[in-house]
Protein backbone atom coordinates (compact mmCIF):
# COMPACT_ATOMS: atom_id res chain seq x y z
CA UNK A 1 0.00 0.00 0.00
CA UNK A 2 1.47 3.35 -1.05
CA UNK A 3 -0.13 6.19 0.85
CA UNK A 4 0.27 9.78 -0.40
CA UNK A 5 -0.75 12.45 2.10
CA UNK A 6 -0.86 16.13 1.25
CA UNK A 7 -3.12 19.15 1.04
CA UNK A 8 -5.56 19.68 -1.78
CA UNK A 9 -3.81 20.81 -4.99
CA UNK A 10 -0.39 19.61 -3.78
CA UNK A 11 0.05 17.25 -6.76
CA UNK A 12 -0.79 13.86 -5.21
CA UNK A 13 -2.90 12.69 -8.15
CA UNK A 14 -0.21 13.68 -10.65
CA UNK A 15 2.37 11.75 -8.62
CA UNK A 16 0.06 8.72 -8.44
CA UNK A 17 -0.44 8.76 -12.22
CA UNK A 18 3.31 9.07 -12.77
CA UNK A 19 3.88 6.14 -10.38
CA UNK A 20 1.38 4.03 -12.30
CA UNK A 21 3.45 4.69 -15.42
CA UNK A 22 6.62 3.48 -13.67
CA UNK A 23 5.26 0.39 -11.94
CA UNK A 24 4.89 -2.71 -14.10
CA UNK A 25 2.58 -4.69 -11.83
CA UNK A 26 -1.11 -3.81 -11.85
CA UNK A 27 -1.83 -1.01 -9.40
CA UNK A 28 -4.91 1.01 -8.62
CA UNK A 29 -5.03 4.70 -7.75
CA UNK A 30 -7.67 5.44 -5.12
CA UNK A 31 -8.23 9.16 -4.83
CA UNK A 32 -10.21 10.73 -2.00
CA UNK A 33 -11.65 13.26 -4.50
CA UNK A 34 -13.05 10.47 -6.69
CA UNK A 35 -14.46 8.66 -3.67
CA UNK A 36 -16.19 11.77 -2.32
CA UNK A 37 -17.41 12.55 -5.85
CA UNK A 38 -19.27 9.22 -5.89
CA UNK A 39 -21.70 10.43 -3.21
CA UNK A 40 -24.85 12.40 -4.05
CA UNK A 41 -24.08 15.69 -5.83
CA UNK A 42 -25.85 17.88 -3.29
CA UNK A 43 -24.72 16.01 -0.16
CA UNK A 44 -21.77 18.31 0.58
CA UNK A 45 -24.14 21.29 0.88
CA UNK A 46 -25.94 19.57 3.77
CA UNK A 47 -23.57 20.16 6.66
CA UNK A 48 -26.11 18.85 9.21
CA UNK A 49 -26.04 15.47 7.46
CA UNK A 50 -22.36 15.34 6.48
CA UNK A 51 -20.79 16.41 9.76
CA UNK A 52 -22.03 13.50 11.92
CA UNK A 53 -21.41 11.02 9.07
CA UNK A 54 -17.91 12.31 8.23
CA UNK A 55 -15.96 9.82 10.41
CA UNK A 56 -17.71 6.83 8.80
CA UNK A 57 -17.37 8.32 5.31
CA UNK A 58 -13.59 8.63 5.71
CA UNK A 59 -13.30 5.26 7.48
CA UNK A 60 -15.07 3.71 4.48
CA UNK A 61 -12.46 5.11 2.09
CA UNK A 62 -9.60 3.81 4.21
CA UNK A 63 -11.29 0.42 4.73
CA UNK A 64 -11.83 0.04 0.97
CA UNK A 65 -8.17 0.78 0.23
CA UNK A 66 -7.04 -1.71 2.89
CA UNK A 67 -9.42 -4.39 1.59
CA UNK A 68 -8.19 -3.97 -1.99
CA UNK A 69 -4.57 -4.20 -0.79
CA UNK A 70 -5.35 -7.18 1.43
CA UNK A 71 -6.73 -8.97 -1.64
CA UNK A 72 -3.22 -8.82 -3.12
CA UNK A 73 -3.37 -5.60 -5.12
CA UNK A 74 -0.92 -2.72 -5.12
CA UNK A 75 -2.90 0.36 -4.06
CA UNK A 76 -1.82 3.98 -4.35
CA UNK A 77 -3.95 6.00 -1.93
CA UNK A 78 -4.20 9.74 -2.57
CA UNK A 79 -5.64 11.39 0.55
CA UNK A 80 -5.77 14.47 2.75
CA UNK A 81 -5.48 13.34 6.35
CA UNK A 82 -7.18 15.66 8.78
CA UNK A 83 -6.62 16.04 12.51
CA UNK A 84 -10.22 15.09 13.31
CA UNK A 85 -11.50 12.42 13.37
CA UNK A 86 -8.30 10.84 14.65
CA UNK A 87 -6.98 9.37 11.41
CA UNK A 88 -3.91 7.73 12.95
CA UNK A 89 -5.86 5.29 15.09
CA UNK A 90 -8.27 4.44 12.28
CA UNK A 91 -5.58 3.87 9.66
CA UNK A 92 -3.33 1.88 11.95
CA UNK A 93 -6.17 -0.44 12.83
CA UNK A 94 -7.26 -0.91 9.21
CA UNK A 95 -3.74 -1.50 7.91
CA UNK A 96 -2.33 -3.55 10.80
CA UNK A 97 -1.43 -6.51 8.58
CA UNK A 98 -0.31 -4.50 5.55
CA UNK A 99 3.01 -3.01 4.52
CA UNK A 100 2.38 0.71 4.06
CA UNK A 101 4.82 3.17 2.53
CA UNK A 102 3.72 6.53 3.89
CA UNK A 103 4.67 9.55 1.77
CA UNK A 104 4.28 13.19 2.74
CA UNK A 105 3.55 15.41 -0.25
CA UNK A 106 4.58 18.95 0.66
CA UNK A 107 4.01 22.22 -1.13
CA UNK A 108 4.20 25.81 0.20
CA UNK A 109 0.87 27.47 0.95
CA UNK A 110 1.28 30.19 -1.70
CA UNK A 111 1.82 27.51 -4.34
CA UNK A 112 -1.18 25.47 -3.12
CA UNK A 113 -3.42 28.52 -3.31
CA UNK A 114 -2.18 29.33 -6.81
CA UNK A 115 -2.89 25.74 -7.96
CA UNK A 116 -6.29 25.86 -6.27
CA UNK A 117 -7.34 29.03 -8.09
CA UNK A 118 -5.95 27.86 -11.45
CA UNK A 119 -7.76 24.52 -11.28
CA UNK A 120 -11.20 26.02 -10.88
CA UNK A 121 -12.63 22.74 -9.53
CA UNK A 122 -11.67 23.38 -5.91
CA UNK A 123 -13.47 25.26 -3.19
CA UNK A 124 -11.34 28.35 -2.56
CA UNK A 125 -9.78 28.22 0.89
CA UNK A 126 -9.60 24.43 1.09
CA UNK A 127 -5.83 24.35 0.56
CA UNK A 128 -5.27 26.89 3.35
CA UNK A 129 -7.51 24.99 5.76
CA UNK A 130 -5.84 21.66 4.98
CA UNK A 131 -2.32 23.11 4.99
CA UNK A 132 -2.59 23.80 8.72
CA UNK A 133 -3.46 20.21 9.63
CA UNK A 134 -2.56 17.73 6.89
CA UNK A 135 0.87 16.80 8.25
CA UNK A 136 -0.03 17.02 11.95
CA UNK A 137 1.06 13.88 13.82
CA UNK A 138 2.55 12.43 10.64
CA UNK A 139 5.79 10.47 10.46
CA UNK A 140 6.78 9.61 6.90
CA UNK A 141 8.90 7.01 5.14
CA UNK A 142 9.41 9.44 2.24
CA UNK A 143 8.79 13.17 1.80
CA UNK A 144 8.61 15.05 -1.48
CA UNK A 145 8.09 18.72 -2.32
CA UNK A 146 6.11 19.42 -5.46
CA UNK A 147 7.24 23.06 -5.54
CA UNK A 148 10.76 21.93 -6.45
CA UNK A 149 10.16 18.43 -7.88
CA UNK A 150 7.99 17.44 -10.82
CA UNK A 151 5.38 14.68 -10.40
CA UNK A 152 7.73 12.37 -12.31
CA UNK A 153 10.66 13.22 -10.02
CA UNK A 154 8.49 12.62 -6.94
CA UNK A 155 7.27 9.32 -8.37
CA UNK A 156 10.86 8.29 -9.14
CA UNK A 157 11.87 8.98 -5.51
CA UNK A 158 9.00 6.80 -4.29
CA UNK A 159 9.74 4.05 -6.83
CA UNK A 160 13.43 4.09 -5.88
CA UNK A 161 12.49 3.71 -2.22
CA UNK A 162 10.27 0.73 -3.02
CA UNK A 163 12.89 -0.84 -5.32
CA UNK A 164 15.57 -0.42 -2.64
CA UNK A 165 13.93 -3.13 -0.54
CA UNK A 166 13.90 -0.89 2.53
CA UNK A 167 11.09 -1.72 4.89
CA UNK A 168 8.73 1.18 5.55
CA UNK A 169 8.51 1.98 9.26
CA UNK A 170 6.42 5.15 9.49
CA UNK A 171 3.17 3.37 10.35
CA UNK A 172 4.95 1.26 12.99
CA UNK A 173 6.42 4.44 14.50
CA UNK A 174 3.01 6.10 14.44
CA UNK A 175 1.50 3.08 16.14
CA UNK A 176 4.15 3.20 18.87
CA UNK A 177 3.77 6.95 19.42
CA UNK A 178 -0.03 6.57 19.51
CA UNK A 179 0.24 3.80 22.12
CA UNK A 180 2.63 5.93 24.18
CA UNK A 181 0.30 8.95 24.10
CA UNK A 182 -2.69 6.83 25.16
CA UNK A 183 -0.84 5.50 28.18
CA UNK A 184 -0.18 2.05 29.68
CA UNK A 185 -2.34 -0.90 28.80
CA UNK A 186 -3.23 0.30 25.30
Amino acid sequence: LLFLNGASSSGKSSIAKALQGMIEEPCIHLCIDDYLGAFQDDLWDKREIVQPAWPSIIAGFHAAAAAIARAGNLVIVDDVLEEEPPWVENLLELSADLEVTFTGVHCPLEELERHESERGDRKVGMARLQFEQVHTRAIYDIEVDTSVQSPEECAAIIADYIDSGRQPTAFEQLQESTRSSLGPGT
